[in-house]
């Protein structure tokens, strides 16, 4: 008999859990995890166990998705073979006012996401995570400034700290309107510093420990570099020798504005990093 077949569930409400852009709440644990995106119809024979484990834990999803409908906000509990797991689930007008859509966050390590369509639930998207998926890891806000908020996943490396030597520590996935799903935006990934300027429509991205800086502007759906700061700080060990270059960018050319002995990152792009 499946193993999937001999489960105890029992179910509880979970109130209070908005913090933030974050469905869930925040968690200050450090989590690793490595995502990536794949539509349901390739998923069966690629990803998870089997293809019967990944149409029993979608169907598990839809009857909770059914049987919470008051709920836009609530976790299950799932013994499988003697190990509880904590399922959350997250759902509304997640991505635009127009259409309802459902995250689940299941046994900590993958995110569903399903669609409604004609009133029954449909699994769209899974992204699969090699490692462990906390709350405060999942954001909902608006990348790409085109009124739909797109989603982020956040992650870490198992010592809990950023290795520039490895890939980077953020997954954005900018939400498709017309066909309904996320789309992967692998350009973003490489970075470790990330920050969005509602003000300035404008992204920034950076490498604090290779000391590059940049801000960037979406043009025709990529991301395109409009100005740039490069620092020594974290090659050059004598602090009298460390300096700032600023480059900005003309149709595409990267053009030379200043270089300064130790002048800091601007105020404004650390406030958008969040330091």
């Amino acid at each position: 008999m499946n193993r999937f077949i001999k489960i105890i569930l029992s179910l509880f409400v979970l109130a209070g859990c908005n913090s933030g852009n974050s469905p869930w709440g925040k968690n200050k644990s450090k989590d690793t995890l490595s995502v990536h995106s794949v539509p349901y119809e390739r998923l069966l024979d690629k990803a998870m166990d089997s293809a019967e484990q990944i149409s029993f834990l979608k169907d598990y999803c839809i009857r909770n998705l059914d049987s919470h409908k008051r709920d836009d906000r609530f976790s299950t509990l799932a013994v499988f073979d003697g190990d509880t797991h904590r399922i959350q689930f997250y759902k509304g007008n997640i991505c635009t006012n127009k259409k309802q859509h459902a995250v689940v966050g299941f046994l900590n390590k993958n995110l569903f996401f399903f669609f409604l369509k004609e009133n029954n639930w449909k699994l769209r998207q899974v992204m699969n995570g090699f490692g462990v998926i906390k709350d405060s890891a999942i954001q909902f806000c608006d990348v790409n400034f085109d009124g739909f908020k797109d989603l982020s996943i956040i992650w870490n490396y198992s010592a809990g700290t950023c290795n520039c030597s490895g890939p980077g520590c953020r997954d954005v996935y900018i939400y498709n309107s017309e066909a309904d799903n996320f789309d992967h935006m692998p350009q973003i990934r490489s970075f470790y510093d990330f920050g969005i300027s509602a003000e300035e429509r404008s992204v920034y991205l950076g490498e604090h420990c290779t000391g590059f800086y940049g801000k960037y502007m979406w043009e025709n759906g990529q991301l395109q570099i409009q100005e740039e700061y490069t620092s020594n700080q974290w090659s050059e060990k004598d602090s009298t020798r460390w300096h700032l270059e600023h480059f900005i960018y003309y149709d595409g050319e990267r053009m030379p504005a200043y270089t300064i002995p130790n002048l800091p990152l601007p105020e404004k792009w650390q406030k958008t990093f969040g330091w």
